[in-house]
């Protein structure tokens, strides 16, 4: 799997029915919007009324509470938060995995299974969905009476179930709000993925970006040990590179790295750094950066160098010999 780090959003989108104009709350991005009232199902399917919600402002980090009125109407509301937990355990979770690609991953702490949904439009997002409770306690039946609104016949129907056709004479029923079983929405989340370039690749990128990246999103025991050492004599002038495998990651590096640094290294503050380490004495570093500073060549005037403008040409024409 590959490494990956998200942003999470709590996300809650609404939308209308066509028909009747009852709020139909997205529980999943699979399939299409399904009125509970008349039991209307819209032509328009999840994923294209994303696009026209434009859910893609997350990708900026952006959180939003909007209406969007096109082809339905459309309420988004977006909120950050700091981390999504497990369902089972209620634990709080971190997704290093690419479950984008996996549609699901374990829980690190009770080892359940979690579920993730995507859609095509935006693949980059992971939906997930926390399970609340499903029914309302304070609704213990499980069947109901009921008359059929055409012919009067009694029936028992599950109070879960919003349509029911009549078993004597067919006519389709849709049971009243009043009758039918409370049910508790799930909590969305929205996980924007950004993708952790693979810590086995790290020598190949010359991209400082690229590698902060690398160091930032994955953990010490995730790279090889000579590897960070390499790449540390690779950017021997980058204070950058080394705070983040000496003090985030938390890596030693050996006398020997520290040696190679001693002799390439032309950053006085790091050279600084390395003295420490290596115990080198204060003028031994003196020294040191003399050396580093002689050996700067000075920039040779080019004395045949061409003057620019007219006053360059007349004084060319002063000051060059004639026959």
């Amino acid at each position: 799997m590959g490494n990956c780090t998200y942003k999470w959003y709590g996300f809650k989108m609404n939308v209308a029915c066509l028909k009747c104009g009852t709020k139909i709350a997205m529980q999943s991005p699979s399939g299409a919007p399904t009125c509970i009232e008349c039991g209307e199902i819209s032509k328009h399917d999840w994923d294209e009324l994303c696009i026209n919600a434009e859910i893609k402002d997350m990708r900026n980090n952006e959180t939003s509470n909007k209406k969007v009125f096109g082809i339905m109407e459309i309420s988004v509301n977006t909120e950050f938060v700091s981390a999504i937990s497990c369902y089972h355990c209620k634990e709080k979770i971190t997704i290093m995995e690419d479950v984008i690609e996996e549609k699901n991953c374990d829980c690190p702490s009770c080892n359940q299974k979690l579920e993730f949904e995507s859609i095509k439009s935006h693949k980059d997002f992971a939906f997930y969905r926390y399970v609340n409770q499903k029914i309302d306690p304070s609704h213990q039946k499980s069947v109901i009476a009921v008359h059929c609104a055409a012919c009067g016949a009694p029936m028992q129907k599950d109070p879960g179930k919003v349509n029911y056709n009549c078993n004597f004479c067919g006519v389709e029923n849709i049971l009243p709000i009043s009758l039918r079983q409370k049910r508790v929405l799930d909590d969305v989340f929205v996980g924007v993925q950004k993708k952790i370039p693979s810590p086995k690749k790290i020598l190949e990128f010359n991209n400082q970006q690229l590698i902060v990246e690398c160091l930032k999103g994955n953990k010490l025991e995730a790279f090889d040990t000579g590897t960070l050492n390499a790449l540390m004599q690779k950017f021997p002038d980058n204070l950058q590179i080394y705070h983040l495998i000496a003090n985030d990651l938390r890596h030693t590096f050996p006398n020997e790295t520290y040696e190679k640094l001693w002799e390439t290294s032309k950053s006085s503050p790091f050279l600084s750094i390395i003295a420490q380490k290596l115990n080198k004495s204060e003028n031994e570093k003196k020294m040191k950066l003399k050396k580093g500073d002689t050996n700067k060549k000075p920039i040779a005037k080019n004395s045949k160098q061409e003057e620019k403008g007219l006053f360059g040409k007349i004084l060319n024409w002063f000051t060059s010999p004639r026959s």
